[in-house]
């Protein structure tokens, strides 16, 4: 219980949540309200012992959602890394709600890291691994001036079309497609 509370204290302090989208869905229905305006709702009862039998009746509901991972609460800094560990993944992001005045952030169109291994594949094209564990791999013939080596810098950005442009050491960039 006590761990649900922390991160209840968390969510409401940053007002980040993060839902399953079986846990949207449950939201959407106009019948039911959403667990953590429930949970907020308690404290406008004025007497002591309902406001208490409400808080810990919500807070039990919220923490069943915890526990089986509908209900994910995060911070502004927590999103955002997991949004750059996606960064050129084709997988879906997560659906993310927050209170109506709070912006969720905006998922990353660069990356700038570095390089922490390099290796090339049988056709000759550079496969670099970052410092956060990514793969990338060069998609086009582009020769570049300085071949990649671990601890350069490496700038990756999104480019038309769904494709990622890769500049190695500030070098011209080179198209490149994430492999893990």
């Amino acid at each position: 219980m006590a761990s649900a509370h922390r991160a209840l204290g968390m969510a409401f302090g940053l007002g980040l949540v993060l839902a399953s989208p079986a846990a949207l869905a449950r939201q959407a229905d106009p019948g039911r309200a959403e667990p953590l305006q429930a949970l907020l709702q308690c404290r406008t009862i004025t007497d002591a012992a309902a406001r208490l039998r409400c808080l810990d009746a919500r807070t039990a509901e919220v923490e069943v959602l915890l526990n089986k991972g509908d209900l994910v609460v995060a911070t502004r800094t927590r999103i955002a890394e997991a949004q750059a560990a996606q960064f050129g993944r084709s997988a879906p992001a997560p659906a993310i709600a927050v209170r109506e005045q709070e912006q969720a952030p905006p998922p990353p169109t660069r990356i700038d890291t570095s390089i922490k291994g390099v290796s090339t594949t049988p056709d000759g094209k550079w496969v670099m691994v970052l410092a956060d564990g990514a793969r990338w791999q060069q998609i086009d013939g582009r020769i570049l001036a300085r071949d990649p080596k671990p601890g350069m810098a490496i700038a990756i950005r999104r480019a038309a079309m769904g494709s990622y442009l890769a500049n190695v050491a500030g070098q011209p960039a080179m198209r490149v497609r994430r492999v893990n």
